[in-house]
């Protein structure tokens, strides 16, 4: 692991990709068969990666209550980007298991399909980054690079 926060995240998001990557390309009809792993608990490939996702629910609630008693509190830029983070993944789940058929379908008669839905957050997101830069740039002095 990293031994900076900004690694340790850039590695984190990585691996998301690659295990999402991973998962994508197994099928439901993976799930029930049994897994070796010792944390499958002598069940099955379900029951391995549930536990890895309350594993992970377990860490982020230990890193938690580590800040809250250390008052290690995130800045309102922290808290940001982690509720932004949060909003993305939900999004990105939001359109997993859709086939590319269905992607490029509308999301409802007369209306944008998914992939028109998906280029809408991201320009408007590239859009909302590259205004920021403006204005700062067009700040004079006011030394709040980050």
């Amino acid at each position: 692991m990293a031994a900076t926060v900004r690694g340790a995240v850039r590695e984190l998001l990585e691996q998301t990709m690659a295990t999402m990557n991973a998962l994508l390309e197994a099928s439901d009809r993976e799930l029930p068969m049994p897994s070796s792993h010792a944390c499958a608990q002598g069940k099955d490939v379900w029951t391995l990666i549930t536990n890895d996702i309350d594993h992970e629910k377990i860490h982020t609630g230990q890193v938690l209550e580590g800040r809250y008693e250390s008052r290690l509190t995130a800045s309102p830029m922290d808290r940001l980007i982690a509720e932004w983070l949060a909003e993305r993944a939900r999004f990105i789940g939001s359109l997993v298991g859709l086939t590319d058929e269905q992607f490029n379908a509308e999301t409802a008669p007369g209306q944008w399909n998914y992939r028109v839905v998906a280029k809408h957050v991201l320009a408007l997101e590239q859009d909302s980054l590259k205004t920021m830069a403006v204005d700062r740039a067009a700040r004079p002095g006011d030394g709040l690079a980050r």
